[in-house]
């Protein structure tokens, strides 16, 4: 992003989900926000934005798990949580912090590990990510002495440092086990000095903050000259596929950020060609089952009573592997009516609702969330009203309450069993 909003002057932290990019603003005054921007344009997307809480002043990190965002304050010992969609404060998803966590930077989670930067100890916090748990405590490198944004792949994590002007990698540490001792000191985590980002000054970045990568690049934001900056990601650590196609099969869009699809076997179809290839020609890639005729080109793979086909890419160097699956699973139907009808969602976990297949006839779905204490509701055209739709993905196993205009089927596509 060549130039941010015009009363963007400080940008910390960031985080985006692929389409828009959310960039945190901490200004000297009460100008605290948090802007959207269009990451492939750049444009500012104002729709997007949100108010901050009154008392989140310093805002210095920003993640979100596509529904929940929480925004880190460097003078409060709190994460804030809001709804992403809306900007609705959910105060009984902010996560308390240990006193030792009260400069708070950067922050980033794997979706059950929130991880905090810290300023003042030049530490890295772990939290439970649903309990808001305090799991452990590591001490940065030496040099990096700044720790401003952080991001992680899973296997190394990056902390950009204001003083060196550097992007410094980690490997991602394995948490304690339950009911181990604390150490007296924080364990140190483990340099990974040949995925360090040196060039920044180079490029003028000398301000680095807030840092998101798709896994093709990383973003840097700089404070200094109001701009987000990209660098490539190393060739020698990817392990994502390019492209995925199944002969006779429809596994709809490919993202090469997305690991599990759902097949649609086509009629009269009975064995596909599984074509695969990697980002880097220098990754390996494996399929599973195997091949099932040797004489024909390209992999074969039987369908019949199959679940599951995975795809095992391994980067270049050996340090990532990233499974892709293609399921192949039974449907559930739920007959609606004009009258109440509960059912279990035996669908994919997290599925938007406005993406789940709904009959035109559904007139509204509700169920009752426990921790909330109130219930969720959605309702089919009124999207654009999300204080009324405040139901936006179906839970595994959770019941909901669903009428129709009239009477109608609804299949749901159940997931196959996990054969990994």
């Amino acid at each position: 992003i060549e130039e941010l909003a015009g009363a963007h002057d400080s940008p910390s932290g960031m985080w985006s989900d692929g389409t828009t990019l959310w960039l945190l603003q901490n200004g000297d005054g009460a100008d605290d926000a948090i802007y959207a921007y269009d990451l492939e344009t750049g444009e500012r997307v104002e729709k997007r934005e949100f108010e901050l809480d009154e008392s989140n002043r310093a805002p210095r990190g920003v993640w979100s798990d596509g529904t929940t965002i929480w925004v880190s304050d460097s003078g409060r010992n709190k994460l804030f949580a809001h709804r992403l969609a809306t900007g609705e404060r959910l105060e009984d998803r902010d996560i308390e912090l240990t006193r030792r966590n009260r400069d708070a930077r950067g922050i980033w989670s794997n979706d059950s590990t929130m991880w905090v930067l810290d300023g003042g100890k030049d530490s890295l916090f772990a939290y439970d990510l649903s309990s808001g748990e305090l799991l452990a405590e590591y001490a940065l490198g030496s040099g990096n002495d700044d720790p401003r944004g952080i991001w992680s792949d899973r296997t190394s994590l990056w902390v950009a440092d204001n003083g060196t002007k550097r992007l410094l990698a980690y490997r991602v540490p394995v948490l304690p086990a339950e009911g181990e001792a604390a150490p007296e000191e924080p364990p140190a985590l483990e340099r990974v000095r040949d995925e360090d980002f040196r060039e920044l000054s180079s490029a003028s970045n000398n301000s680095p903050r807030g840092i998101w990568s798709d896994g093709d690049v990383m973003y840097v934001a700089d404070e200094s000259d109001d701009r987000v900056y990209t660098y490539n990601m190393p060739d020698a650590i990817d392990a994502r596929l390019a492209s995925l196609t199944l002969s006779g099969v429809d596994i709809g869009e490919f993202d090469p950020a997305q690991l599990d699809y759902r097949g649609v076997i086509g009629e009269g179809v009975t064995e596909a060609t599984v074509t695969a290839e990697a980002v880097q020609d220098a990754a390996s890639v494996v399929v599973v089952p195997d091949d099932a005729d040797g004489r024909a080109r390209g992999h074969q793979v039987a369908l019949d009573g199959l679940s599951e086909i995975t795809i095992r890419v391994t980067s270049a160097d050996g340090s990532r592997t990233r499974v892709y699956s293609v399921a192949f699973g039974a449907t559930a139907p739920v007959s609606l009516s004009p009258a109440w009808t509960s059912f279990e969602w035996t669908g994919p976990d997290g599925l938007a609702v406005d993406e789940a297949g709904l009959p035109e006839e559904v007139v509204a779905v509700y169920t009752w969330d426990e921790a909330a204490g109130r219930w969720l509701g959605y309702l089919p055209g009124l999207e654009h009203a999300p204080t009324l739709n405040t139901l936006t993905t179906f839970s595994s196993g959770a019941t909901y309450w669903i009428v129709a205009e009239e009477a109608v089927t609804w299949t749901i596509e159940a997931p196959a069993p996990d054969s990994r």
